[in-house]
């Protein structure tokens, strides 16, 4: 099976996946997928790599090093790991994975680009979904000045998603009021 990524930025490299502004606070559902894919040592022990090629471990963001364990911010409001009841949380999954972690965005898509790497998906960057034509057979996707085919076509482009819009399909939502 040949599987393609069509990924619009260029360079996987930016400050806005780096701390402070790519910090992400991941769920423990999404801690737990990385655990059973896997994925979750490479996640936690995170590793930049700079213009020159010399690997470097990132420095810890000021709000992980204060005596209370932060748990997450809501509208910018932080709240901490004491004031949590995980007990709240019956179905988790048997896992060692702890219930809650922050990780920079560029490990997070380095260590997600290592596994589709590894498991042959071809990562184009550069390339943007511009329009999409669908049919019974196939699915033609056209990005810059290229042409793709496929049988399906999956696009996880974010909340002003072009694939949904091109694809037809409604936005079962809210409109933003107020973008962050």
């Amino acid at each position: 099976m040949n599987c393609a990524s069509l990924e619009q930025a260029e360079d996987p490299r930016s400050p806005l996946k780096r701390l402070p502004f790519g910090m992400r606070g991941l769920s423990a559902p999404t801690i737990e997928a990385f655990y059973r894919r896997e994925l979750l040592d490479d996640i936690t022990a995170p590793q930049r790599v700079n213009d020159s090629g010399t690997r470097s471990t990132p420095p810890a963001a000021h709000w992980m090093q204060q005596a209370r364990s932060p748990g997450g911010h809501f509208a910018g409001i932080q709240f901490y790991l004491d004031n949590i009841d995980s007990s709240k949380w019956p179905y988790r999954l048997p896992s060692p994975a702890v219930t809650n972690m922050a990780a920079e965005m560029e490990q997070i898509e380095s260590v997600l680009a290592d596994r589709a790497n590894a498991m042959g998906v071809e990562l184009r960057r550069g390339l943007g979904v511009e329009n999409l034509e669908s049919s019974d057979e196939d699915v033609t996707i056209r990005a810059g000045a290229e042409t793709f085919r496929g049988l399906w076509l999956v696009g996880c482009d974010g909340g002003r998603s072009t694939v949904r819009k091109a694809g037809g399909f409604e936005f079962v939502g809210t409109d933003s009021e107020f973008t962050g």
